[in-house]
């Protein structure tokens, strides 16, 4: 449920301490993602060109000002790359033993009367993954091959570990904010100067219905529940009673 958490509507600005350290690996993730779209490009794979130039601009917007987009496109990158990674490596591990270029000749026609018969050849032409015989451009079409499933690895795994940090960072902060009675009544615990949990105000005195701090031992948490079950705010009318 964590995983796929809003998390890109919930935080606004950088994201934790644990996705700015991973920013060297992003950078080289924007070095592959290039790589691989010039090498394309140059090889004349146009489509796959577009899509890894669109890939590279969308990381390059995650990574820009700081990472303060990343929360918004962690995800939706993540699962981009992986679908990508898929389609990359179908062809790949066909090709790891050679590549093959399935060619159809026809061969011979033979007309009989109102009959066209027309004998074809299938010619297949295996050559190995790197054949300098084969040129350039062959051999840069393998290059690519192998350079956009490494990329979109790495792609999927910063962009999934970004978005679990992120959704990590949210529920923490969420927590911090809660009361240990589970409700939004304006105490929550901190960490005391001897390590003891205490439960600080986060509201004005007079508006919580608990007075001072709570010092909290081990049974601090089931205590406090029963006790807070057992406190009710008086709604009733008020009487005096006389004196005897």
């Amino acid at each position: 449920a964590m995983l796929f958490s809003n998390a890109g509507e919930a935080m606004h600005g950088p994201p934790p301490q644990a996705v700015l350290d991973n920013k060297h690996l992003w950078r080289i993730l924007l070095v592959l993602l290039a790589a691989t779209a010039v090498t394309r490009f140059i090889t004349l794979d146009i489509v796959g060109g577009i899509l890894s130039a669109l890939m590279l601009f969308l990381a390059s917007m995650m990574v820009a000002d700081g990472m303060t987009e990343m929360p918004r496109y962690a995800m939706v990158f993540s699962m981009l790359c992986l679908l990508c990674l898929f389609f990359d490596l179908v062809p790949l591990l066909a090709s790891l033993g050679g590549r093959t270029e399935v060619t159809v000749e026809p061969v011979e026609r033979d007309i009989d009367g109102n009959e066209l018969r027309i004998t074809y050849t299938t010619v297949i032409k295996t050559t190995p993954f790197f054949d300098s015989s084969q040129g350039f451009l062959y051999n840069g079409g393998s290059v690519a091959m192998l350079l956009s499933p490494l990329a979109m690895t790495l792609g999927s795994y910063l962009s999934a570990h970004a978005h679990v940090e992120l959704s990590h960072s949210m529920w923490q902060a969420a927590d911090d904010t809660r009361w240990p009675f589970g409700d939004n009544s304006g105490i929550r615990l901190a960490t005391g100067l001897g390590g003891e949990m205490v439960a600080r105000r986060t509201r004005p005195p007079g508006d919580s219905d608990v007075q001072g701090s709570m010092n909290a031992g081990p049974d601090a948490s089931s205590r406090s529940r029963g006790a807070a079950a057992n406190i009710f705010r008086f709604t009733g009318r008020s009487h005096r009673l006389d004196a005897e």
